[in-house]
């Protein structure tokens, strides 16, 4: 460019011939042929108008100059082709031509000088000057259109966009990302990638690993984001690299896609599946029950009949008594194991009823402890205590009749959840072992605390205990449905209270139910 501009600046040589009023040349510098419309024209004594037609038409501007209105004329820019094609350009000055002093007064008449100046090299930079910026200008505009078409589709994507620098701040976002996590393009430009993606960790671990290796980046890397309200959304992610100005300075542009759907579907499949898997389980342990605790009674049922049947008449009156106390056992076995089923489907079903009505919980559970100690306890000590926590009112008002307001629970209920828990603390403690019963009662509540001291519950058991037909790996040999705990927790639910309990292996459990009264059901 400056190699031009220099060019420009050089001194060119000047041609020149004159023609007196009449147009007519009397006089031309050597070199003034090459400029003529038909080259050995410009001679003297020949119509200049022939030669130089760009004269035509223009007389009356000539004539003006001649006699003093005008003090020149010019023409630029005037195109010749040589032979050869090359073009040739050239300017034409015409001025007054100065007469000689000397000359006498007759002689002197007015002429013209027209000057001719050789502009091509002038021309050509100038034309190649001019080609050059219109390059530009198409340049810039194709730049411009091809920014606008990489901005509308930016725009019209439906697929969230955005770009960050190398640490992960966010230079520019699209409708849909702000649509998507719910700011507006001020408010999260210049803010980190993290203000929106929880799991920026493995987005800034890629980016590393690009720069580092130059290998292909992720896609399709699925992270939890946050949106403005703080609403945790599932977007799979792809990342490229784009090369910046300075070299090996990376900008990132990362395209986001909504997945939460699909995500809370394949939650749900698995959901599904693990439930699925869970029925089969408990299917399963139904069927390995039945034929556990029923292959033993029926078998004692089948056994004690055949004797009776076969050898009725050769056995004694108390061995024959022997055998049907054998039989009426393991009938009301069975038929207690087939209770226990059908009062867990209700309760899984939703039809078991909750029927609320005032009891003395003292004399319920002191009846209750001896009828357990008469069925399971022959060979335990179940220690049973009472504690009554009366509020500070009762304690000031002293006339108050503790017997006029009782609460109000579902006994048979409450006896499910009761005679399960003691019998179990038996069944599952040694021989001359000692099991404790403890009530409290409070002014809102009751607070039940059986206490054994047994084989404990292993704590990888502990998750699971009260699911259906559930028995921990410890049992060995005891026998059980693995219905009991489950019928606990589903009567403890019905009343709207709350079963916990602790246990270690070897040193027994300890089970706290907690069931608040019923008050539109308590009578004064």
């Amino acid at each position: 460019m400056i190699n031009i501009f220099r060019k420009l600046l050089v001194p060119q040589e000047t041609e020149y011939f004159v023609i007196n009023h009449n147009f007519i040349i009397e006089e031309t510098s050597s070199a003034v042929q090459r400029f003529a419309d038909t080259a050995g024209e410009a001679l003297p004594g020949v119509d200049a108008r022939i030669c130089f037609p760009e004269l035509i038409g223009v007389e009356n501007i000539l004539t003006s100059i001649i006699i003093g209105q005008r003090s020149s004329f010019q023409v630029k820019g005037i195109a010749r082709f040589t032979d050869n094609n090359h073009p040739l350009y050239f300017d034409l000055l015409v001025i007054e031509h100065e007469n000689n002093e000397e000359q006498e007064e007759e002689e002197r008449q007015s002429k013209l000088l027209i000057l001719i100046e050789d502009s091509t090299e002038k021309m050509v930079m100038k034309q190649s000057l001019i080609q050059r910026a219109n390059e530009a200008n198409l340049l810039v505009r194709a730049l411009e259109a091809s920014r606008d078409y990489i901005d509308k589709v930016i725009i019209s994507m439906g697929d969230a966009l955005l770009v960050t620098t190398t640490l992960g701040i966010i230079k520019t976002v699209n409708q849909s990302a702000q649509l998507l996590f719910g700011y507006t393009e001020s408010e999260i430009v210049e803010q980190p990638l993290s203000m929106i993606v929880v799991e920026e960790t493995l987005l800034y671990q890629a980016r590393h690993h690009y720069i580092l290796s130059q290998e292909e980046l992720v896609r399709e890397l699925e992270v939890v984001c946050t949106t403005k309200t703080g609403a945790e959304i599932w977007v799979e992610f792809s990342c490229a690299a784009i090369q910046t100005e300075l070299k090996g300075l990376y900008d990132f542009v990362y395209i986001g896609r909504d997945v939460t759907e699909r995500k809370q579907q394949e939650i749900e499949i698995r959901r599904s599946l693990a439930r699925e898997q869970e029925l089969r389980d408990v299917k399963s342990r139904f069927f390995s029950m039945l034929a556990h605790e029923f292959g033993n009674p029926l078998n004692t049922v089948l056994f004690s009949t055949q004797i009776l049947k076969e050898y009725g008449d050769e056995i004694t009156a108390n061995e024959k008594k022997e055998y049907l106390e054998h039989i009426q056992s393991a009938s009301k076995h069975m038929a207690q194991l087939l209770d226990d089923v059908r009062l867990l489907s209700s309760a899984e079903a939703g039809k078991l009823k909750f029927n609320p009505t005032p009891v003395d919980l003292k004399s319920f559970c002191n009846d209750l402890v001896e009828s357990i100690k008469i069925s399971f306890g022959k060979n335990h000590a179940v220690c049973f205590i009472y504690r009554r926590v009366m509020s500070r009112v009762r304690l000031i008002n002293k006339s108050y009749d503790e017997s006029k307001k009782l609460p109000a629970m579902d006994k048979k209920l409450l006896r499910h959840i009761l005679t399960n828990l003691l019998s179990n603390g038996i069944k599952y403690s040694p021989i001359d072992s000692n099991v404790y019963f403890e009530l409290h009662c409070y002014d809102e509540e009751a607070i039940f605390k059986i206490k054994d001291e047994g084989i404990g519950i292993p704590i990888e058991d502990q998750e699971q205990l009260f699911e259906s037909y559930y028995r921990a790996q410890n049992v060995g040999k005891i026998p059980g449905t693995g219905l009991g705990l489950s019928i606990v927790k589903q009567c403890v639910d019905l009343h709207g209270g709350q079963i916990e309990f602790s246990s270690e292996t070897g040193l027994g459990t300890t089970f706290i139910v907690t069931i608040p009264y019923y008050k539109s059901k308590q009578i004064d």
